[in-house]
């Protein structure tokens, strides 16, 4: 899997990116899109739940949504995000919670020493995701586990969700070509996660929403998976 660069805004949309999209990860929690969001964070949190007396990773923690809607055991969470606004904000909201500013290409840690890793709507940023993957699997200890949510980028329902709810309130309110950050921000699609994560990954199990019942991305909004460590098999 090469890794690829993504399409270039407008300078001036980029620089207004830069102020607003922190409000954005805030209003994507809200309405039908918030709830099925928040669903995502409940089911990473119940894999994970059974690894209550070991350290959990999360990389790309942001705002601490995760922590917000999970409450995860403030002594087996860390937190590590790249960029420091979001950790201070995550400081403000959620305080006593470990937090690290680290890069998820170059995880601060050392092989096979960390037990669990959750990664909730951060891997379709990426835009070296193998990079990142060979990361997490590397700091894994080799029966650890990988927990992930991602949107279903390149799929009917999402696609029309994005349609009829961010990108007319994007645009109406800041302005900016929604569709330009859009293929910026969101430089991996979920069929191109999902490729990649089987290749560095035993995938256990798929979680669909909101139709867990219908197992195809093009009928959901968001997918998580629940993984263990293959780093013994390759």
């Amino acid at each position: 899997m090469k890794d690829k660069e993504p399409q270039i805004p407008s300078k001036r949309d980029l620089e207004k990116w830069e102020i607003i999209n922190h409000d954005l990860l805030d209003w994507l929690y809200s309405g039908v899109t918030g709830k099925m969001q928040i669903k995502g964070h409940n089911i990473i949190h119940e894999w994970s739940d059974y690894l209550d007396n070991q350290l959990c990773l999360e990389i790309g923690c942001g705002h601490g949504h995760h922590v917000q809607f999970s409450k995860p055991n403030k002594k087996h969470y860390l937190g590590l995000d790249i960029n420091f606004k979001f950790l201070s904000e995550f400081i403000k909201r959620h305080s006593n919670y470990p937090l690290i500013l680290g890069d998820a290409y170059k995880l601060p840690f050392k092989s096979n020493s960390i037990p669990c890793a959750i990664s909730v709507y951060n891997l379709e940023h990426l835009k070296h995701l193998k990079n990142s993957l060979i990361e997490v699997q590397r700091v894994l200890k080799p029966d650890g586990s990988f927990f992930a949510a991602v949107p279903a980028e390149g799929g009917l329902i999402y696609g029309l969700g994005r349609e009829l709810t961010s990108k007319p309130y994007m645009e109406k309110k800041y302005g900016i070509d929604y569709d330009a950050i859009v293929k910026y921000e969101h430089c991996n699609s979920f069929l191109e996660i999902k490729k990649a994560l089987t290749i560095h990954f035993e995938i256990k199990k798929i979680r669909y929403i909101p139709f867990s019942f219908l197992p195809t991305y093009h009928l959901n909004a968001f997918v998580c998976f629940n993984m263990k460590n293959n780093k013994l098999n390759n």
